[in-house]
């Protein structure tokens, strides 16, 4: 049977690389190849890969340089220039885990409903020893892209890309990754633009497990990283609404909400940086280079957030809705 389903896994850390693998052996649905891209890591990788060759149709490949540290997007460019003529594809991750049943039910689906161009996995987040701490919410089983992105920014379900299958074909057509620092928001950028004619179809009864390393981008913490994740944010709600004002369409966040995201997460950086390096990010948000008025809001709400004490924390969202009230 030809393969329609590629499994690409950009590869670096050998911790879990076994469970990944395990987890793909244990498929109902053997309908799928593996290709693995070693981000030329100084973990002795093949080890753990060549237990597998006769067990999953795996192509791998060791990478002369290493990407992802300096530019992830471009790591997961060369590992999906790999796979062949495969339909479909999903960037997996060296540490998560698909349930037995996840090619099996996306071929169910894909029977019913091939129209699609985004499939969705539900997912759940598991520890170092897959211990589950997070049942994550569930998406409807049809979600417009404007409406997946609403609901990420309002806390509603979550979004990481191993949890999402492309067409392939439409997703060279539509420029493949959006590029943000650290491939911080890439995922969601990049699933929006993909779903954007049709939508995404989320499969049933079969989850992917989202492993919470402490050595993920999303849940490393040091003070270089994340200045760098705050002006991904900016980076990212800028395109957000360059790429609806191209369309002529209203954004499904509006200026209140993408400023006070994004005034958040510059004021989650002032344990560790001087307030005045703070406040210098903020001309980097689009809107403000235009206005001075929101200009100083912003420097207002920023003041709030970063003086705010646990018993005043109602006081000051009070205060922030005041300054913002009038950004719809």
């Amino acid at each position: 049977m030809d393969q329609n389903l590629a499994i690409i896994i950009p590869a670096y850390k050998g911790a879990y690389l076994k469970r990944t693998l395990d987890s793909l052996v244990q498929q109902t649905n053997k309908n799928f190849s593996v290709y693995i891209g070693d981000d030329c890591s100084p973990e002795n990788l093949p080890d753990i890969i060549n237990q597998y060759i006769s067990l999953l149709n795996i192509t791998y490949k060791k990478f002369s340089d290493n990407r992802g540290k300096s530019d992830l997007i471009s790591q997961w460019e060369r590992c999906l220039d790999m796979i062949q003529n495969e339909e479909y594809f999903i960037l997996f991750s060296d540490d998560d885990i698909m349930e037995a049943n996840c090619v099996e039910m996306f071929y169910q689906a894909l029977a019913c409903n091939h129209i699609y161009d985004v499939y969705h996995y539900n997912i759940d987040i598991i520890d170092q020893h897959e211990n589950i701490t997070k049942h994550c919410n569930e998406y409807p089983q049809i979600l417009s892209a404007s409406e997946f992105i609403r609901l990420i920014y309002t806390y509603q379900i979550d979004a990481r890309m191993p949890e999402f299958i492309f067409r392939t074909s439409h997703f060279n057509e539509t420029g493949r990754f959006i590029k943000f620092d650290l491939a911080y928001r890439s995922d969601n950028a990049t699933v929006l633009v993909c779903a954007e004619e049709k939508g995404i179809f989320s499969i049933e009864k079969a989850k992917v497990l989202w492993r919470d390393s402490g050595v993920n981008i999303s849940s490393t913490y040091n003070i270089s990283t994340q200045k760098r994740k705050a002006i991904a944010t900016i980076d990212f709600f800028n395109w957000l609404e360059a790429y609806y004002t191209s369309k002529n369409q209203t954004s499904p966040l509006t200026l209140k909400e993408r400023l006070l995201l994004t005034i958040t997460e510059i004021s989650s950086l002032s344990p560790n940086y001087p307030h005045s390096e703070l406040y210098k990010l903020l001309p980097l948000i689009r809107q403000i280079t235009h206005s001075k008025t929101i200009l100083f809001k912003s420097k207002c709400c920023l003041f709030l957030l970063i003086h705010q004490k646990r018993k005043t924390r109602k006081l000051i969202k009070k205060l922030i809705n005041i300054f913002l009230k009038s950004y719809k």
